[in-house]
């Protein structure tokens, strides 16, 4: 009895020590996985604050704080096209300056620019900066609301014509930035191999055409848009005349360049009978077009129209003029900085910055693939750039011997001028010189209000006049 009963003890202390030890492992086993979820979460949030840390720093150099940031406005009244080249240009450079952000907004007309910013500008705010066409000058800077342009720009560097409508009373106002508006001459390439180099090549090759045979009936050597006041003011520049005084803006239409201007008309359209007159700009560059007309004038900006119209074209300046030795000079505008007068200190500099990178080569070739707008720099057509496009070189040996357009309110009284008295030289009704006089006396009558103006067809239409009112923040 006694041995069963210690035999029992022992069967119950050896059951009891077994379910000590698994209670003792069990107890380990969930340490363990407890301790090892503990030091996984330890090393998750470690890499979690590592990532956190680098990412912070990250931001901290990608963002500066706001108050180290200097912030201006630049307001514009562009078309559709250089609108976008112009957000192009911003975001590349507020990405390579990060200390600078520019806002912008559109306006759909420069004259809605002009009055907003004058009275902005009055009140003592406004934009820092505005682009638009360099008519601007005479509207804005009488008013005092713009800078005078010192330091920002090297005009030796500008192309002429420009720099002669970008002074008011003999001082700058405007930064010129892109150039348009010229017209050059067209040749097509199928049927002349190398442009003319005087009128006196143009003329007689008009006089082949028409003589030849070889052509069918109505095909033309040459058609001068002689109804268009802009394509005979080329010839009084080529005859070392002009139709202003840019200083004053005074008239000079009344000279030996403007009377030998009309004898060459009157002698083409009749002594000579040598060139079709009465065809107005959209008949005639429909005959260029079908290859009826082998050589014009036209505006750089035409030159894509052609090309998609499948013309072989080739571009070339104006030839010297009949009787003389030096080219036609058309007249060139372009698009231009102005700098509001209230703006001092950070804000300057930034706009200078911005002004500076505008001008460079690399923004100044961009904007020659994505607008039909040209340079402003002399110098720039030695780049690769423009020596690979024939067509774009042509032009601006063209725009470099152009004058600048004066500014809309006053050639609008010259086109007048000009256009009525051509029309009377042409129908026979006066000599080339008393029509010479008579330009200026009508000039001056219209310009004082004394007989109305009309204002003339414009078939490259007004530039930068379109969209609407958009504000960009950056």
């Amino acid at each position: 009895m006694f041995d069963r009963k210690k035999q029992f003890k022992n069967k119950l202390f050896f059951v009891k020590a077994w379910i000590a030890v698994f209670f003792l492992l069990t107890i380990l086993i969930l340490s363990g996985t407890a301790g090892c979820g503990l030091f996984n979460r330890q090393a998750d949030e470690a890499e979690e604050n590592a990532v956190a840390e680098e990412e912070i720093e990250t931001q901290e150099e990608e963002t500066l704080p706001g108050d180290l940031i200097t912030t201006i406005t630049l307001w514009d009244c562009l078309e559709p096209r250089e609108r976008m080249a112009l957000m192009e240009s911003r975001d590349n450079f507020v990405s390579s300056f990060r200390d600078i952000n520019i806002e912008t907004r559109h306006f759909r007309s420069q004259e809605e620019l002009q009055d907003q910013f004058e009275a902005a500008s009055l009140a003592g705010a406004g934009p820092e900066i505005v682009l638009l066409d360099l008519d601007g000058v005479q509207r804005l800077a009488p008013s005092n609301v713009t800078k005078e342009i010192i330091g920002e720009v090297d005009y030796a560097l500008i192309l002429d014509g420009l720099e002669e409508i970008s002074a008011y009373n003999n001082k700058n106002y405007i930064v010129p930035f892109r150039s348009y508006d010229f017209l050059t001459f067209y040749y097509n390439k199928d049927f002349i191999e190398q442009p003319p180099v005087d009128f006196e090549q143009v003329l007689a090759y008009a006089q082949d055409i028409s003589g030849s045979g070889d052509f069918e009936e109505d095909t033309y050597g040459f058609i001068l848009n002689e109804s268009e006041a802009d394509w005979i003011i080329p010839f009084i520049g080529g005859y070392n005349g002009w139709v202003i005084d840019y200083a004053t803006n005074s008239l000079t239409l009344d000279s030996q360049a403007t009377q030998s201007t009309l004898e060459f008309l009157d002698h083409v359209y009749n002594q000579g009978q040598i060139l079709e007159a009465g065809m107005e700009y959209g008949e005639i560059s429909e005959l260029f077009k079908n290859g009826r007309v082998h050589m014009i004038m036209d505006h750089y900006s035409s030159a894509e129209e052609y090309i998609e119209a499948g013309v072989n074209i080739g571009l070339s300046k104006i030839p010297r003029v009949w009787e003389g030795t030096r080219y036609p000079t058309p007249m060139i505008s372009g698009l231009g900085f102005m700098i509001n007068t209230n703006t001092y200190g950070a804000q300057l500099e930034a706009v200078r910055a911005f002004i500076d990178f505008m001008l460079t080569e690399e923004i100044q070739l961009t904007w020659n693939k994505n607008t039909p707008t040209l340079p402003v720099l002399k110098a720039i057509d030695k780049s690769d750039g423009f020596a690979r496009d024939s067509i774009l070189s042509a032009a601006y040996e063209q725009a470099k011997i152009c004058r600048g357009k004066p500014y809309d309110q006053l050639i609008m009284v010259i086109r007048d001028a000009i256009r009525d008295n051509v029309g009377s030289l042409l129908a026979g009704d006066i000599l080339p010189a008393d029509a010479a006089l008579k330009i200026q006396e009508d000039a001056i009558r219209l310009r004082s209000g004394a007989l109305p103006v009309e204002k003339s067809y414009s078939p490259e239409g007004d530039s930068g006049q379109s969209g609407e009112n958009i504000e960009d923040n950056g």
